[in-house]
């Protein structure tokens, strides 16, 4: 199969041919559809994560495809079926690494990889989409949607006058919008620098689009809802949002999840005060959602068009340009990067583009 490997940090990626490994119990062969791209990926192969001991290795968490094999003791999925491909596991067998052989040696990757075209996955990394849908509609069902969607969800209820703040509007950014939509928050704040994403936060239901590098977050937030927020959701993964984010929750009950990324040795400070305060700060590993419950009523809300999933999509580029994908997420263009598959040439504009075009 073609893959994209990483062989050295902050070098071009390599774009090349692996020979498949005979699957050992536990895992999955799948042919992919899409894959998206995450910030993660961005840490990665800049080397931002820190030493890397497993290089060479694939890439990706996060994708759809079509079951081609499986290995012994599979028994969630057979051959056919459509699944989504995440990160955060669920049921099944942990099919353990996996060693790609290339022209240039042996190549690694973990339980899960997406930037390629048949990759050998665990069973706990893939969840069965039935009935099958558009590939659109499931891509993000692996890691956007649950991470930035169930961080709202799963945190609190909505208070009937409540305030929910969503610091970054970056794909999972969007998709904690869209959490907060579906939990009937009456006001939602998003803040992010980019003009063209707060206009794509609002599309999704945010009913305030702050511009960070614009606006004094603390005094527009006071304005709007006097204390503060009830929730606030840090998704943008720098120091200075997640250090914004507790100041913007309000004093005596405002929560606080931290759902982005630092580079490798990245901290935050905290003024002790401000929990002292009544404020409470958490952190959030992939929404804390169960994957065999959650991934499939997501591809549901998606398929129902009750989220909007066509406006969660950004750019679209062939697999051998999957770094172009990567150096997209720091683009203007709203939605997240999408990978296909199926395709080494041009691949077709994405739903919001071709929406944008009609009008």
């Amino acid at each position: 199969m073609r893959a994209v490997v990483l062989r050295e940090p902050g070098k071009p990626l390599v774009f090349e041919e692996l020979a498949l490994p005979a699957l050992r119990p536990g895992q999955v062969q799948v042919r992919m559809q899409l894959a998206a791209v995450c910030g993660s990926q961005k840490l990665e192969v800049s080397g931002a994560r820190g030493p890397d001991r497993f290089l060479p290795h694939l890439i990706g968490h996060e994708g759809v495809g079509i079951v081609e094999t499986v290995g012994p003791g599979v028994v969630k999925v057979a051959p056919g079926d459509q699944v989504v491909l995440s990160w955060i596991r669920g049921s099944g067998r942990d099919g353990g690494a996996v060693v790609y052989e290339s022209s240039r040696g042996p190549v690694n990757a973990g339980a899960i990889a997406t930037f390629c075209e048949r990759p050998v996955v665990s069973e706990q990394c893939v969840t069965r989409v039935d009935p099958p849908v558009d590939p659109d509609v499931a891509v993000l069902a692996g890691c956007a949607i649950p991470t930035g969607a169930g961080a709202v969800l799963h945190v609190m209820p909505a208070p009937p006058d409540g305030a929910v703040a969503i610091l970054g509007a970056g794909g999972v950014g969007l998709a904690a919008v869209c959490g907060a939509v579906l939990a009937g928050w009456p006001t939602i704040l998003v803040a992010d620098l980019r003009p063209a994403r707060l206009e794509r936060a609002r599309q999704l239901g945010a009913t305030h689009g702050l511009h960070a590098g614009e606006q004094d977050l603390a005094a527009e937030v006071r304005r709007i809802t006097g204390a503060g927020c009830d929730l606030v959701v840090e998704c943008a993964g720098s120091q200075a949002a997640m250090e914004a984010a507790v100041r913007l929750a309000k004093p005596c009950g405002g929560k606080v999840v931290i759902v982005g990324n630092l580079p490798a040795g990245g901290r935050m400070t905290v003024d002790p005060f401000d929990l002292i305060s009544g404020r409470s700060l958490c952190g959030s590993w992939g929404g804390g959602v169960e994957p065999d419950r959650d991934i499939p009523r997501f591809v549901r809300l998606m398929a129902q068009g009750i989220v909007k999933a066509p406006l969660l999509l950004g750019a679209r580029f062939p697999l051998q340009r999957a770094e172009e994908a990567i150096q997209a997420l720091d683009h203007d263009e709203p939605g997240r990067p999408i990978i296909d598959c199926r395709v080494t040439q041009q691949v077709p504009p994405s739903p919001a583009a071709l929406a944008g075009s009609a009008r």
